[in-house]
């Protein structure tokens, strides 16, 4: 029987005292029989208090263990790595985070890992994030955001290979994702061509963000007809966003900063109606204001399929809006429309409002879930006095900092959370970060760039 970890030393007591009791019970080749268990189990013992980052996360259950990939099957078990608590608010379209979900020891393990292989040059500047004031600082990318990419995560030739992805991508995030595809019913996360991309997760790297870098408000995924030409040319979307915090122990929020900052929803949503993506595929894009006679906000999800031909032969488009009512039948709420232009203008909630002409009464209720911006919007932010390093939340959000405290994960669905990273103070952010991905729809002829 394989020891776990939280048993292992009184397993190994045990041996000890009743090895004496075999030897004087056991025929001799039984005897050599329970000697080669005893050295194998001992060594076992051995091993596992030789790895530094041991023992369990109490989330993981103690008959596994997920920091050794060769001694679980992710097949076979079906029990829980997080709480309920955890799986819910994901699915309520709000962040879930879970302190201490590795031990201090192999946090410093994987901190170590990238650090060195920072310093080895093989992290590379993405330039999405910013520093400075924007005007005057050029860009520097010791002060940038740099990621080791997912082409140097999986080499085995560069640091710590065997932790990075043996014990780590293939080990924690591995058990993770089937976790999540069972228990926010996404089976799609185990399942198709986001398998074979990456180690665990579809997407996953090391993340340093330099002194006073920080990344401006954005969404990381969007309906496929939200992304111009690169809207149907990737298999697969991002479904689950992942960090896990690699900072060290004494990283102080109130000094240090570099919080994640999540504006999440106020008003109370259509449970149980999911949010951010349809089983289907279908990918929410907007939401519907409560008023005084619906009082819940309604997400709003696009079609892409709607292609339908008039008598005439004419194209009538291919995409409506809808939303599920509460008896899980769709509502539409548009005619069937083109994408382009229309979803892409700066000021899209004016412009999409006009095709919910045919329901008055809704269309001064929705707004998208982050409309399209401009370079002008920047240039009216900073003219009205504002920060362009933080965003003022909405009237219908409420803000939500996450300190980035080592060992701790954070998940949020991917399509639907908007967040930002304030600036770090003084100091290094470090994180392993990723997305798990699903097949995303599948593309037709009509899909005007598949």
């Amino acid at each position: 029987k394989r020891i776990t970890l939280e048993q292992g030393s009184s397993h190994a007591l045990f041996m000890v005292s009743s090895f004496g009791v075999m030897v004087c019970l056991c025929h001799s080749a039984v005897l050599s029989l329970a000697l080669k268990l005893f050295v194998s189990n001992y060594m076992y013992c051995f091993t596992c208090a030789a790895f530094s980052y041991l023992p369990l996360p109490h989330r993981c259950p103690s008959t596994t263990d997920p920091f050794l990939k060769a001694s679980f099957d992710n097949n076979n078990d079906i029990s829980n790595m997080l709480s309920d608590t955890v799986y819910d608010t994901i699915l309520s379209g709000k962040i879930a985070t879970v302190p201490n979900f590795i031990p201090p020891s192999l946090t410093a393990a994987l901190r170590s890992d990238a650090q060195n292989l920072y310093q080895s040059q093989h992290f590379s500047a993405d330039a999405l994030a910013a520093y400075g004031t924007e005007t005057t600082a050029k860009f520097d990318p010791s002060k940038d955001r740099t990621v080791l990419k997912l082409n140097q995560w999986k080499r085995n030739d560069i640091g710590n290979y065997k932790l990075r992805s043996d014990v780590f991508g293939n080990g924690i995030m591995g058990r993770l994702r089937a976790d999540l595809a069972r228990n926010l019913d996404r089976p799609n996360l185990t399942k198709g061509t986001s398998l074979t991309y990456g180690v665990g997760s579809t997407e996953i790297s090391y993340t340093r963000f330099g002194p006073g870098a920080y990344l401006k408000r954005h969404i990381d995924e969007h309906h496929e007809e939200l992304k111009g030409k690169r809207g149907w040319e990737k298999p697969t979307r991002r479904s689950i966003t992942w960090l896990l915090y690699l900072n060290e122990e004494d990283w102080n929020p109130d000094v240090n900063g570099g919080e994640l900052r999540c504006f999440q929803r106020k008003n109370p949503t259509s449970s149980p109606v999911p949010v951010g993506a349809r089983p289907n595929g279908d990918l929410q894009i907007g939401w519907l204001r409560p008023t005084s006679n619906d009082r819940i906000e309604r997400a709003v999800f696009l079609d892409a399929n709607r292609r339908a031909i008039a008598n005439n032969g004419s194209d009538k488009g291919s995409c409506a809006m809808y939303c599920i009512l509460e008896n899980n039948t769709q509502f539409y709420m548009t005619n069937n429309f083109d994408p382009d232009p229309v979803l892409f203008l700066a000021g899209g909630d004016f412009f999409a409002r006009q095709l919910i002409a045919k329901n008055p009464s809704l269309a001064p209720r929705f707004h998208f879930l982050e409309p399209p911006r401009s370079a002008a919007d920047g240039l009216l932010k900073k003219f009205r006095g504002g920060s362009l390093i933080h965003t003022e939340p909405n009237d219908d959000e409420i803000l939500l900092d996450v300190p980035p405290i080592g060992g701790t994960l954070v998940l949020f669905d991917s399509v639907i959370l908007p967040h930002e990273v304030l600036p770090s103070k003084g100091r290094e952010r470090w994180a392993a970060s990723g997305w798990l991905h699903e097949d995303q729809q599948e593309a037709h002829s009509y899909h005007k760039y598949s």
